[in-house]
């Protein structure tokens, strides 16, 4: 797996330094089809937590929280 240090890495050997994928290969020892792949992709990856995590302290008063901000919206603007 690579980290977005390595992508960007791979990407500016082969856009800027002008190194061929071969090139690339041999110096960083990833394979071709990985390097193919961070040299395509444009986006920056995004790490999601599949569950959400917990916050003990804030968890009791989230909801106070949430109602508080949604009535502040439909409030008349001062």
């Amino acid at each position: 797996m690579l980290e977005m240090v390595d992508v960007e890495y791979i990407r500016k050997l082969y856009h800027v330094k002008g190194w061929s994928i071969r090139e690339i290969h041999r110096k960083l020892k990833h394979s071709r089809q990985t390097i193919r792949k961070a040299i395509s992709s444009a986006e920056i990856p995004n790490y999601e937590l599949k569950v959400p995590r917990t916050c003990p302290v804030m968890d009791t008063y989230r909801d106070v929280i949430s109602t508080w901000l949604s009535e502040d919206k439909k409030a008349p603007k001062k």
